[in-house]
């Protein structure tokens, strides 16, 4: 009881209040104005959160309230996020009735958990077991107070914490490579600060400061991008380094700089990402239709973390290029003051978390529309989860029918900026077929991007899928090859034309599964959304596509053409409306831009030196030498003890099979000498073992 003593003098309640409020898990994502609704409705026994669930689901208590519903919502129940609403109510209102639930359901979880020797469903999944101890230390803050508050119930809630923190402190159960580790690590800073009196409480600081220590040198890269191939994931991980900054403060350490640094950078390319409405582009494994809070933290973390809530003063226009992250990121303002936000991305860092098959895709926003985008986070469990993680959930170009985890390689070749023109060429390579993508994106002025493909060696054609805002529809156009958008709130619609020199197949689809093509996910949700499926039947072409944004009456849309024998390294591309002509051409180690008005001569030209691509394998050897590192350390591991036990069964029931054939067979046969009956079971016996061992050392490791 001297635990529960301690623990109630230390620390002081304003500790545990900022503690409690670094959350490290998924959210209900409750409204605000519905919060109330929502915990009354609990109170009631049933939970309504209309992101994870069509109708209301009844609250029977654990452990069946985290083993039903989506994958995501049992991490959430696992995670103690229905009582961190309770807790939260009871915070506003004072009334007894939110925090009196609230200590029954988690005291009940932590009878069942601490009587169970193999976890099930998310009970002792990583990110799950960091993401409760924010919720205990919200509970330990009220309960503390409290003097009938029972001794033995105090004990309980300190026992879950203190289990908690032994199995985020376990090697095997350490999840080096992904922001799972980091959640793991922050997990026990605040178990250090929040609950000091628990004896393991110092050795937990120190190894979560040296397991952090051992990730940020691959988890975030020297320009500032977290390396897990998303944008929704490098803002939590910018709110995870902040946080850490935090924690080290309230556990009575100076922050390491290297992780200030760290913090500071990727606060940077969050300001880069995320649009004025704050939301963020469709990249690896985000969802639409959210609008993000920035963390900001001042650089020695003195002062609690506060949020800035969107709107904000967006980036000056300009171009970032981020090479050994593999992003380029352009912010255009026209004379309309209107704005625009493109990327264009080849991050491939194996190991690292979230990634989908989009090397070369690119994403392009202008005021509140993500004109062009990706599918996002398809949620997990839901069917076509497989093709949204693949090329089709991108508009990144490849051959049809070529999988994820084909081998591959993808790098930057040339770069460039000038006068508002910019311009970027990636290549991708299938390493198993030899298959050579090289995209060339040029951005024109704010309203207008030109996009180059040029194919090698795609034995089995190639397919590009571009995908635009589901609120629009997308319609042929008066000519050939052009399409036009439905438009915008704020009247703009995009223009687009096509131009190739092979017989390219473009095809409107919407909400299609067979081909799959024209999805975007929605606040969570698989929504149906117009996409310009184009399918490039000949092994070697050339395709380009115009994006324009108009506002006004749409006459003709931009006519695109490219002049017959272009290269990758020159050609000339036309583009022709509105009585505006310009001619962009490529040649040698630049590209030039000349505009002509009506019948007029040249009334501007724009000559873009090239740069090539910066060497950056020294950059990219010490990230992946850095991930080797941590993963030797900290091997990868699962939990295969269910798995386990169903092929100990299915083992020991073939083995009577067989064992009941032999003998069937040996009577039907001809009589056998006990000598064969001895040597044929013992060749079976060391089969059986030898099957056995292999499935479990080697299979089921």
């Amino acid at each position: 009881m001297a635990v529960v003593q301690g623990s109630g003098r230390t620390p002081s309640a304003a500790v545990l209040d900022e503690v409690s409020g670094l959350s490290l898990g998924v959210q209900l994502d409750i409204p605000d104005v519905k919060v109330a609704d929502a915990a009354e409705q609990i109170l009631a026994g049933s939970l309504s959160v209309p992101r994870f669930l069509q109708a209301p689901m009844s609250l029977q208590g654990y452990p069946q309230d985290y083993r039903r519903g989506p994958p995501t919502l049992q991490l959430i129940m696992a995670s103690l996020e229905v009582e961190r609403v309770l807790l939260g109510m009871f915070e506003r209102t004072h009334d007894p009735r939110f925090l009196d639930l609230a200590v029954s359901r988690i005291l009940a979880f932590a009878a069942h958990e601490s009587q169970q020797r193999q976890g099930d469903g998310f009970l002792w999944n990583d990110h799950a077991v960091g993401a409760r101890i924010s919720v205990l230390a919200k509970l330990w803050r009220h309960v503390r107070e409290r003097a009938d508050f029972p001794p033995a119930s105090s004990l309980n809630i300190l026992s879950l914490v203190e289990r908690s923190g032994r199995m985020l402190a376990k090697p095997s159960q350490f999840t080096v490579r992904t922001n799972h580790g980091v959640v793991q690590n922050l997990a026990l800073l605040q178990i250090a600060a929040a609950f000091p009196a628990l004896p393991e409480s110092p050795a937990w600081r120190r190894l979560a400061v040296e397991r952090l220590k051992l990730q940020l040198p691959f988890y975030v890269s020297g320009e500032g991008a977290v390396l897990e191939h998303s944008a929704e994931y490098h803002l939590f991980g910018s709110e995870l380094l902040a946080m850490a900054v935090r924690l080290s403060v309230l556990n009575g350490l100076v922050p390491d700089p290297v992780l200030v640094e760290a913090a500071q950078k990727t606060r940077g390319v969050l300001g880069l990402l995320m649009r004025p409405d704050g939301s963020l582009p469709l990249l690896g494994n985000t969802s639409a239709g959210k609008t993000s809070a920035m963390p900001l933290t001042d650089p020695g973390g003195a002062t609690p973390i506060r949020h800035q809530l969107p709107p904000y003063s967006p980036p000056e226009s300009g171009s970032t290029l981020l090479p050994v992250s593999g992003y380029a990121i352009w912010w255009h303002s026209d004379d309309a003051r209107k704005l625009a936000q493109t990327l264009v991305a080849w991050a491939k860092h194996d190991g690292h978390g979230h990634k989908h098959a989009d090397e070369g895709s690119v994403l392009f926003w202008s005021e509140g529309v993500n004109w062009i985008t990706n599918t996002g986070y398809w949620p997990y469990g839901v069917r076509n989860e497989e093709a949204a993680y693949s090329w089709a959930g991108s508009n990144a170009p490849h051959q049809l029918g070529e999988g994820f985890a084909v081998p591959r390689s993808a790098q930057l070749l040339q770069s460039g900026d000038a006068s508002g023109l910019r311009f970027v060429e990636i290549e991708r390579r299938n390493d198993a077929e030899g298959t050579q993508f090289r995209r060339q994106v040029a951005q024109i002025d704010a309203q207008t991007l030109l996009v180059l493909d040029f194919v090698q060696a795609a034995a089995k054609g190639t397919e590009t899928i571009w995908t635009i805002d589901p609120a629009l529809r997308l319609l042929p156009g008066a000519t050939d090859r052009s399409y036009v958008s439905t438009p915008a709130p704020d009247g703009r619609q995009l223009l687009v034309s096509l131009a190739s020199d092979s017989a390219a197949r473009p095809q409107i689809r919407r909400g299609s599964e067979r081909p799959f093509a024209g999805w975007v996910v929605v606040n969570d949700k698989p929504t149906p959304a117009d996409a310009l499926q184009v399918v490039d039947p000949g092994p070697n072409s050339t395709n380009a596509v115009l994006f324009r944004l108009a506002a006004g009456p749409i006459g003709v849309v931009p006519k695109i053409s490219i002049e017959t024998g272009a290269k990758a390294d020159a050609w000339t591309v036309m583009l022709e409306g509105a009585g505006e002509f310009k001619r962009l051409t490529r040649s040698g180690e630049g590209i030039t831009l000349d505009k002509v008005m009506g019948a007029e001569a040249a009334v501007g030209r724009v000559v873009m030196p090239l740069r090539p691509a910066p060497d950056i394998a020294a950059e990219r050897a010490a990230l992946k030498s850095a991930y080797a590192k941590a993963v030797a350390a900290y091997p990868p591991w699962r939990e295969l003890a269910f798995y386990r036990q169903r092929l100990t069964y299915a083992l020991g029931l073939l083995a009577l099979l067989v064992e009941a054939g032999w003998f069937a067979f040996s009577r039907w046969a001809r009589p056998i000498t006990r000598r064969q009956y001895l040597y044929s079971h013992l060749a079976m016996t060391a089969g059986w073992v030898a099957v056995s061992g292999w499935a479990f050392l080697l299979y089921l490791r």
